[in-house]
């Protein structure tokens, strides 16, 4: 009775630890993936925007606020002398889904869009909407996905925030400078 009391008890206490163990393991999968998107998100942008002009930059919203919107055009390369340049395109979030979407001719019967990725929350990470600068980098009420113009840069911030199965939410906010090239 005693050997099986102990048994017992060593088998309880292994099937704890392996519970532990596999829930901090699903904890850090969820952090792994959610940052990996964040990564995989922003180098999209960046490199959509690698090869756009700073004169072909527009967005509405100056300092101190940021914009979710970011329209440019591409330099494609010269032909015959001539710059040749991309059909417009837009990279935005698309707030009641959380996505941000790239779009070629946006706004038009032609218009060609892609989700680059989901989860992104309505505000960047430590903003609230408040009409303040809660994260203290200058800006107000920053959206998930927000553009600043610096001169010839584009300062992109990235927030994507992942629930798992068990209602934990994981956030991973990321930060680029791109120099426009053309």
């Amino acid at each position: 009775m005693i050997t099986l009391t102990l048994i017992g008890l060593v088998t309880g206490n292994l099937y704890s630890i392996l519970g532990q163990s596999s829930s901090a393991l699903s904890q850090k999968t969820y952090l792994h993936d959610t940052e990996v998107q964040a990564r995989r998100t922003l180098d999209r942008i960046t490199q959509a925007l690698l090869g756009a002009s700073q004169s072909t930059l527009y967005t509405t919203p100056q300092a101190p606020f940021s914009s979710s919107a970011l329209n440019f055009e591409s330099n494609l390369g010269v032909e015959n002398g001539e710059v040749v340049w991309s059909d417009p395109e837009r990279v935005n979030l698309r707030i009641q889904n959380g996505q941000v979407i790239w779009a070629e001719n946006p706004d038009t019967e032609i218009e060609h869009s892609v989700v680059w990725s989901k989860w992104v929350p309505e505000l960047l990470e430590g903003e609230f909407l408040s009409g303040e600068d809660d994260n203290d980098n200058g800006l107000i009420d920053e959206g998930g996905l927000s553009f600043e113009l610096a001169g010839n840069s584009v300062i992109v911030r990235l927030t994507i925030e992942k629930t798992s199965p068990d209602g934990q939410t994981f956030s991973k906010t990321l930060e680029s400078v791109v120099t426009c090239r053309n």
